[in-house]
């Protein structure tokens, strides 16, 4: 299905004149340009990248270099020594590898003086017969050029370590045009296409099982460059192995995909890889997302704003601008009040959400959804209402979440692929949340620690939203409330109610001078076998009680016999994972009660 979903989203962008890329060309991330003199020698290395400012993790802004995407001749998919058409790699081009702040021509296997006589040899071929200015210039650059005299070129040592990690195009010196847009080589190019394009003469037809038609099968599929993935990119369809034939088709024949078919929709993943607005990255998974429509920016901005882009800030987003966005796009609108500008954003469109990871080689569909825009969007601000717990609660990104799964001080910054891979499902799809993400979360806050020196505390709002979520949308009832429910009488939550009480009077009696409370020694097991530990605590309080002046003490009496009342005189021996959930909720919210009454009644004071 997103195969199919990716070839029709690439018809829609052939009939977009914007979008609009022509048979046997593709998109190309360039940082440099190569100005050449009409005697073919390298009179400067422009740096063409665009300054634009970006918003960090934490919030912060900074000004960050982005390449420049220009088209060019369709790139090579080969692993193996494979010269372009007009050539972007460094090593092709100049034959030199960079190696500790100098340039050289030595390696091992002798690939960069291969790579380069490959440049050289294909394109000079190719550009046999053209004459135009820029075309003569870039011939005479293939036939003087020499790596072995150019190790001092002080054009590129000034570049340095950017040599490398670069990529590059040429241009013809005062400005006088690019090499992939002169008339005569666009001319040549485009003909060399048509003819390589035409199916080979005894070549099988086999129906494509994308689009029905008898036509030539695909035997290697394009690469996929994935964000922070292998550079030489990965294959969504591909087929190595002996033990993944059958009825004698080997490689990706199994798969009976057409060449066009398959053009169309490694183009269209490449182009929302590659697009900001049309993927978000959670972790290792890179989330894609577009809608069947010639321009589908106005559904893509209003999707992500929701879903919480953390690249651009807007888990920052509160519930308020949640509403506002869904309203707005409603009417159409969307934007700031500074700002507001006209969308089209059709609630009634398809809309496509893919889930999608890499490894060294090949790239893994985690997930894949279809279905009204409209219905996506309510889900996932049901979703964001769900989490809340707070007042005035910032919204929760899928980031978010993620980085309240992991232990603190863990090397591994990720979560199981297959957990994220639910709770995104869950929201998309307004579902119950999978039952492991209460029990990661659970366990994070019996296991963390408080300190005044972590980066990381052990239960914040963003845990207890969590918890919160995953109950109410598994008894499919709102259990939980916003705010303190001192109504609820189910056993646990009593009980977590009653643990916040007695670490509230223990903090009192040495006026927050405590380096630790009963939270630190008692929280986890109070959690699981409140019979054993809680008596225990409420006889210590007394002690505490003590120290307390007489209105603090009388209140506190009153309240904890209150609590202790709703239980009748009884506590739970153990308590399951939901229980221990309600527990932490009922600790949460009464915390947070108190100390919202002690800083009301200081103002009042």
């Amino acid at each position: 299905m997103l195969i199919k979903a990716l070839c029709e989203y690439a018809d829609k962008l052939e009939e977009s004149s914007e979008e609009r890329l022509p048979q046997g060309w593709s998109y190309q991330n360039i940082s440099y340009r190569i100005m050449l003199t009409d005697s073919g020698e390298i009179s400067d290395i422009l740096d063409i990248r665009q300054e634009k400012k970006e918003v960090t993790n934490k919030g912060k802004e900074k000004a960050v270099k982005q390449t420049v995407s220009i088209i060019l001749p369709e790139r090579t998919q080969k692993s193996s020594i494979d010269s372009n058409i007009i050539e972007h790699r460094p090593l092709y081009i100049f034959g030199l590898n960079y190696d500790k702040g100098s340039f050289t021509t030595q390696d091992k296997t002798s690939k960069a003086r291969k790579s380069h006589e490959a440049f050289v040899k294909r394109n000079l071929e190719f550009f046999d017969g053209l004459d135009s200015p820029v075309c003569n210039a870039f011939r005479k650059f293939l036939e003087r050029w020499s790596p072995e005299e150019e190790t001092q070129n002080k054009i590129l040592c000034d570049l340095g370590k950017d040599y490398s990690n670069s990529y590059y195009a040429f241009g013809l010196d005062g400005a006088r045009g690019n090499l992939e847009d002169d008339e005569q080589f666009r001319k040549k190019y485009d003909e060399y296409i048509t003819q390589d394009q035409e199916p080979q003469q005894g070549s099988e037809l086999y129906q494509c099982s994308i689009t029905g038609i008898a036509s030539p099968t695909a035997r290697i599929h394009d690469k996929i460059k994935f964000p922070g993935g292998n550079s030489t990119g990965c294959v969504l369809v591909g087929m190595k192995e002996p033990a993944f034939e059958s009825y004698g088709k080997s490689q990706s024949y199994n798969s009976s995909i057409s060449e066009a078919a398959m053009k169309k929709y490694t183009l269209a993943l490449n182009y929302l890889l590659s697009d900001k607005n049309h993927r978000i990255l959670i972790n290792d998974m890179a989330v894609v997302f577009f809608a069947m429509k010639n321009d589908d920016s106005a559904e893509c901005d209003e999707f992500s704003f929701i879903f919480g882009d953390t690249k651009s800030g807007q888990e920052q987003m509160t519930e308020q601008g949640i509403n506002g966005a869904v309203q707005k796009a409603s009417s159409g609108i969307i934007g700031d009040t500074e700002s507001v500008q006209r969308i089209s954003a059709d609630n009634d469109v398809q809309f496509y959400i893919a889930g999608l990871t890499a490894n060294s080689s090949r790239l893994c569909q985690k997930f894949f959804c279809k279905g009204r825009f409209g219905d996506m969007i309510n889900n996932l601000k049901k979703h964001q209402q769900d989490m809340k717990i707070d007042e005035g609660q910032r919204s929760v990104s899928f980031f978010s979440i993620a980085s309240q799964l992991k232990p603190p001080r863990s090397k591994d910054t990720t979560i199981a692929p297959p957990l994220m891979t639910s709770i995104v499902l869950s929201a998309i799809n307004g579902t119950k949340y999978p039952h492991a993400l209460l029990e990661n979360v659970i366990r994070r806050i019996k296991t963390d620690r408080d300190g005044e020196n972590e980066h990381y505390t052990k239960l914040n709002s963003v845990r207890a939203g969590i918890i919160k979520a995953c109950l109410n949308r598994k008894y499919n009832k709102e259990e939980i409330t916003m705010h303190l429910n001192e109504q609820n009488y189910d056993p646990a939550y009593v009980c977590g109610r009653l643990f916040a009480v007695l670490e509230k009077i223990q903090q009192d009696q040495a006026n927050g001078k405590l380096s630790s409370t009963i939270k630190d020694s008692y929280f986890s097991s109070a959690a699981s076998k409140p019979s054993s530990v809680l008596p225990k605590l409420v006889q210590l309080s007394q002690h505490h009680l003590d120290k307390l002046s007489e209105p603090s003490r009388i209140y506190y009496n009153k309240l904890v016999g209150s609590i202790i009342d709703l239980l009748d005189d009884s506590f739970p021996q153990t308590l399951g994972l939901d229980g221990q959930g309600r527990f932490i909720i009922g600790y949460y919210q009464q915390n947070k009660a108190l100390y919202t009454t002690n800083s009301e009644n200081r103002k009042d004071g």
